[in-house]
């Protein structure tokens, strides 16, 4: 005789001498089924969250806005410090760095990156020019 309490176990309707019903096992499994489905949506709606909220630029060919590689034109002292000379913007533009007033290896919280921070000055404005550790050099965007 099946039992048609859903509110008793398997093992209590074992015990009991009794078998659930195959409906019921049904319906078991389709719950199951539904719950793990919204644990995936769940999980799935977390991570396109934390996507939009972070945007990490990174070797897989994502250009980040606010950083501008330029080509710089650097000498090496006698005492081995390289030394920015001039900057050519990416439109072709050249400016001569009049003073380097500091050198520092600083991380870009603005554009990201990492390596040496060089703030120079450049027809009267203080500029932050980057040398990263892949050997490259940028400016972050204003």
């Amino acid at each position: 005789m099946p039992h048609t309490d859903t509110n008793i176990s398997r093992d209590a309707l074992r015990s009991y001498g009794m078998q659930p019903t195959r409906r019921q096992e049904y319906v078991r499994q389709e719950n199951r089924r539904k719950e793990s489905g919204r644990r995936e949506d769940r999980l799935q709606k977390q991570n396109t969250e934390q996507e939009s909220r972070f945007r990490v630029y990174g070797d897989c060919g994502d250009i980040n806005p606010s950083k501008v590689y330029v080509d710089v034109l650097a000498e090496f002292t006698r005492d081995g410090f390289l030394r920015p000379c001039r900057i050519t913007w990416e439109d072709g533009r050249k400016y001569m760095i009049d003073r380097v007033k500091g050198c520092e290896r600083r991380a870009s919280r603005k554009a990201g990156g990492m390596g040496l921070m060089y703030t120079c000055m450049i027809g009267g404005q203080e500029v932050n020019l980057f040398y990263e550790e892949n050997q490259r050099w940028f400016v972050t965007r204003k």
